[in-house]
């Protein structure tokens, strides 16, 4: 999202928030007896039939609203698995009707899943689309499409439209992809488990029937047909469970992005604008949820820019995460599937901010929105009217199949019997399968991120909720809930609200063809905001929205203007509607185009693809396998990377460190050009692991000495364990190891000063950890130079701690360079040098963090250094647990004689290890003995597990801040944090790195991303690239030119040519690239 500056949480003032036995709630749900609407999705489980032969058993069914008799009333249509489906008149006052019977809807197919209503034949009447699975087990059926009669009847005539589609059918999105004003079709489909589905990602391209998705074109009025030509994967392995239509890059032609469970990506379809369709995920998105349920399509942060939410089933409850499947289980599996040719995948709701309509930034947990359980459907909407989107989630599943007890005690009972005794058994087990009842959840949207309200907009009630649509049913102004429910009635929430702010709504009226005009934008102007909706019928999970297009306002705003986009891409303009109507508005059939500018006009950088041809590339070593409680991989911190004029022509080199077994390389600047250069004591070295490095003058000779930075974490390697000093003779580099004291720790960074003032260069060495023992403090040191180019360890200087980056620079400006430094586990360190002599600078409290990037800059434009500190931010796994301080415990817990690192978070008054009790137990076996089951050892904290007497003893780290920021500098004192705004918390930030461009004076690029962690954490990619000018002026990268980063970027260099510039990224384990700039 787009954050205001300086950072705030927004707050909820208009509604009620205090709840007593007299509670009045934002939503307040309806009595059945009330409302007349009693239905309930009711399933009964068979041997035959049941969530132990049917994965998809408890994803309930969908719901569809709309005006169906024209009385300006919407009404509702409920579906049902197993029986039949309901269609409820809206009689005015939350009055409903069933009036299924007379209106022959029931159905005949006998699973059904979501319904969508849509004017199909363009007679002025919504008919209604029902899917449904046939072909699986012995379900009968196949898709039914009732004709709306005009006279409260409907008819089934699929048939004849070529809509009666047979398959493992799931939802139907309408809408107009080829632009020849009729409504084509998209029908998401899913597939079962089998041998062929876990194979190599490219069986998707291969068509299944029954299984993949299809588009269909409308060619008058008969629908066929055209998935292969258009660029439609119908694989077997495409789970598919719900759409977003939307024209999300924002180019006037509307885009697909399919969520499929289980280990198959999801689908982005960018329209080609030529009847086809091009998958662009991997360029679009940098991270997806795991097991993609339902989605929608929203400007959450009303820039513009449709953005897009994905549902996982990542829970928040302590019991229900420790004795259910995680991230834990995927360890071996995501390998896999990674060298299968599957994305990276994290089990987690996903928010995906649209930037520009070039890429998406995930933030779903800076929102605090990423866990909500087993989730269904969300949906999109503005429900208290404050001019902000909403988001609710339908959460809850009848039981659940992955809780690992019973998942234990089923495939131990089913050994030794036959397939049939198997399934026989495993049906009479359902029983044992415990509860997934859940209360759905809601969150206001603001201005800056979301807040959850739930328990105070609506009453919290466990539930299986699936299906869920938004609607005015009372035609107030204010959007009411309906959510379809698994074995209990549905429910129908009035919104109370509708006096609180004010509303302004639209329905379109276009041809005959799509007269609700669907795939139309409409854009509200106010002097406080600019709101965005494009309208499209099936949202969320299994269901369909009205027509009616709705804008929440605050009380006493007035719209300047509104523009409406209609679906030919021309446009018209009202000019001060009235504010709390509803208006109809008739399309113009004027030549009014509308011009969508998405191009940048000119490029700062331009990309070089040849200047630089090298690869970071690791080695296959890893960390995980051996220390398993490790939250991150400490071997994958390079490349090294120094910089230099090493050769006096006035251009500065670069030398890029390897990893284990790869090459460190030299590449000479001549000017024009970057030229390799082989030197054969450096080549030799290859088995050494370089993290940082350093270009200085060692010897006082007036050349560039080159100091390399070791840290080999890998076990049996420590004969490559060490530093290297390596002397320029003449440009050819000698190692000249008997110059420098050993270092048999991880080195993580190493830079030059004079800080003693004798006129030769010293140096600072920071260790991040010691070989096979992560949780153990290291130090660093100070190495002093006896001018001749000897090195000895300054014991006056003291530093223990997890050391990441430094810099040396006159922070207060007496003429010495100071020393900053970043840490983990620890405060970030400054060091003000009096004439040699370094003295400890007080930080703030809670400064304790995960700091990675360091260097001083003036952020705040006052004329000083401030010191800009990058931190893993606010968008991870760990930030979710930031009111009181992370832990690491450090202790030898098993009594190995080899210490054990627990990281844990608090809840209440205790805290609670991250690691499932699988992790725990593989690295420390007396857990697998002391808890035999998983519901034994949910809920048990830090001391109940390792005893009350061995934490105590242990050694124990704390994390209190994960913000990025800066430390203001007041006269030299550094009291005041300053945490950046919420899109530079969206990722760790790595490095800052200056550049002068379009004499624009000094800025900072920023730059980050981890995708080193474990599979709780995931990885952290939404960190684009910035450059920051100061705290209140900063923009994208991807803004002047430079693709925007989907790696783990670890340095930035600047280099400098004849006629140009360079700009060069160096990323973990992949290409370097190169931009140039003038």
């Amino acid at each position: 999202m787009k954050y205001l500056i300086p950072l705030f949480i927004w707050s909820f003032f208009n509604s009620c928030t205090s709840h007593g036995n007299d509670a009045t709630y934002l939503l307040e749900e309806l009595n059945s007896s009330d409302t007349g609407v009693n239905f309930v999705n009711e399933l009964t489980e068979t041997e035959d039939r049941s969530i132990i032969n049917y994965l998809y058993f408890y994803n309930g069914g969908g719901v569809s609203a709309g005006d169906v008799n024209n009385d300006g009333l919407i009404d509702l249509y409920f579906v049902s698995n197993m029986n039949e489906n309901k269609l409820y008149i809206n009689r005015g006052d939350f009055k409903f009707e069933d009036v299924t019977d007379t209106s022959k809807v029931g159905g005949h197919s006998e699973w059904n899943t979501g319904s969508t209503m849509v004017d199909i034949n363009g007679d002025g009447f919504l008919d209604i689309y029902v899917c449904a699975v046939s072909g699986l087990l012995d379900f009968r059926g196949r898709n039914e499409l009732f004709i709306n009669n005009g006279d409260g009847t409907f008819r089934e005539d699929a048939q004849s439209y070529g809509l009666d589609f047979e398959g493992y059918a799931t939802q139907a999105y309408f809408f107009d992809y080829d632009k020849d004003e009729d409504l084509d079709v998209y029908i998401v489909n899913h597939a079962v488990h089998t041998t062929l589905s876990h194979g190599f990602a490219d069986v998707r391209e291969n068509r299944v029937p029954f299984v993949g998705d299809v588009l269909l074109q409308n060619e008058n009025g008969f629908y066929k047909d055209v998935s292969d030509v258009s660029g439609i994967f119908g694989g077997v392995n495409g789970y598919g469970l719900s759409a977003s239509i939307a024209d999300f890059n924002n180019d006037g032609w509307d885009d697909i992005y399919v969520c499929n469970d289980f280990h198959e990506d999801d689908y982005y379809y960018v329209n080609n604008q030529d009847g086809t369709f091009t998958e662009r995920l991997e360029n679009s998105f940098a991270t997806i949820s795991r097991f993609s349920m339902g989605s929608d399509a929203a400007d959450f942060n009303n820039d513009g820019y449709l953005d897009l939410i994905t549902l996982d089933m990542l829970p928040s409850n302590e019991k229900v995460i420790k004795e259910s499947e995680g991230e834990d289980a995927m360890f071996h599996m995501t390998k896999r599937l990674s060298k299968l040719g599957y994305k990276d995948q994290f089990a987690r709701n996903m928010l995906q901010i649209n930037q520009a309509g070039k890429y998406f930034n995930e933030s779903a947990l800076y929102n605090g929105i990423e866990a909500t359980d087993w989730s269904w459907g969300p949906l999109a909407a503005d429900f208290n009217n404050d001019g902000f989107t909403d988001l609710f989630i339908a959460n809850g599943i009848l039981r659940r199949p992955n809780d690992l007890d019973f998942k234990f005690f089923v495939s131990n009972a089913f050994k030794g019997r036959t397939s049939d005794q198997g399934l026989k058994w495993l049906y009479k087990s359902i029983d044992s399968m415990p509860t997934g009842l859940v209360s759905n959840e809601i969150f206001e949207g603001g201005s800056s991120k979301f807040e959850n309200r739930t328990g105070e907009w609506f009453k919290e009630k466990p539930s299986s909720s699936n299906g869920a649509v938004y609607v005015d049913l009372d035609n107030d102004g204010d959007l009411d809930l309906v959510v379809n429910n698994l074995q209990e009635e549905a429910g129908i929430y009035r919104n109370t609200s509708n006096s609180t702010n004010d509303f302004i709504s639209f329905s379109l009226k276009y041809l005959s063809k799509n007269k609700a005009g669907l795939g139309a934008k409409v854009i509200v102007f106010t002097n406080e905001m600019k709101q965005f909706r494009q309208l499209y019928k099936s949202r969320g999970f299994l269901s369909s929205v009205d027509d009616k297009i709705h804008f929440g306002l605050k009380k006493g705003t007035s719209v300047d203007s509104v523009q409406i986009i209609w679906p030919n891409n021309t446009y018209q303009t009202l000019i001060s509607p009235k504010v709390n109507e509803s208006h109809v508005v008739d399309y113009l059939n004027v030549n009014n185009p509308y011009i969508y500018l998405n191009d940048i006009p000119y490029k700062t950088f331009n990309k070089e693809e040849d200047l630089i041809l090298h690869t970071s590339t690791e080695d296959m070593y890893d960390d995980f396998l051996y220390e398993k409680l490790l939250p991150y991989k400490v071997s994958m911190i390079g490349p090294a990377v120094a910089q230099g004029d090493i050769d006096n022509n006035g251009f500065d080199d670069i030398y890029i460190g390897g990893a284990s077994g790869e090459k460190s390389v030299l590449y000479m600047n001549d000017g024009l050009s970057l030229k390799r250069k082989m030197i054969k004591d450096i080549e030799l070295d290859y088995l050494f692991e370089d993290n940082s490095a350093v270009f200085f003058d060692a010897d006082s000779d007036g050349d560039l000495d080159l100091y390399v930075a070791s840290g080999i974490h890998k076990i049996g390697m420590s004969a490559f364990q060490g530093d290297r000093l390596y002397i320029n003779d003449n440009g050819n580099f000698r190692k000249t190891q008997d110059l420098i004291p050993d270092n048999i720790l991880n080195s993580s960074t190493v830079v030059a000063s004079d800080y003693d003032g004798d006129g030769d260069q010293d140096l600072f060495v920071g260790n991040l950890s010691k070989q096979g023992d992560f949780g153990k403090s290291v130090a660093s040191y100070i190495l002093v130079n006896d001018g001749s180019g000897k090195f000895a360890i300054d014991d006056t200087f003291k530093l223990v701690s997890h050391v990441t980056s430094a810099q040396w620079i006159d922070v207060d400006k007496n003429g010495f360079e100071d020393l900053v430094v970043a840490t983990e586990w620890d405060t970030p360190k400054i060091y003000l040098n009096n004439k040699g002599s370094l003295r400890l600078s007080d930080v703030p409290d809670r400064m304790n963090g995960l700091w990675q990037g360091i260097t001083v800059y003036d952020a705040d434009n006052d004329g000083d250094l401030d010191i800009l500190l990058g931190n893993w931010g606010k968008n991870t796994r760990l930030s979710a647990f930031s009111d009181k301080p992370l832990r690491m415990y450090y202790s030898d817990f098993n009594s190995d004689g080899k210490s054990e690192t627990v990281l844990a978070y608090n809840r209440g008054d205790s805290y609670y290890p991250i690691n499932s009790k699988d992790e725990l137990q593989n690295q420390m076996n007396f857990i697998r003995k002391k808890f035999p089951t998983y519901k034994s050892f949910a809920l048990k904290s830090v001391k109940d597990i390792f005893g009350a007497v061995a934490v105590d003893k242990s050694e124990i780290y704390e994390i209190d801040n994960l913000y990025s920021g800066y430390l203001e500098n007041v006269n030299n004192s550094f009291d005041k944090f300053v945490p950046f705004s919420g899109e530079l918390q969206l990722g760790p930030i790595n490095s800052f790195d200056e550049i002068s461009i379009n004499n624009r004076g000094r800025e900072i690029i920023i730059s980050g991303n981890l995708k080193r962690t474990n599979n709780y954490n995931g990885g952290y990619y939404s960190l684009k690239g910035f450059i920051f000018k100061s705290i209140n002026e900063y923009q994208p990268l991807s803004d002047l030119g430079v693709e925007p980063f989907s790696n783990e970027i670890r340095d930035v260099k600047v280099l400098k040519q004849k006629d140009r510039s360079l700009l060069v990224i160096f990323p973990n384990n992949d290409k370097v690239e190169v931009y140039s700039y003038e």
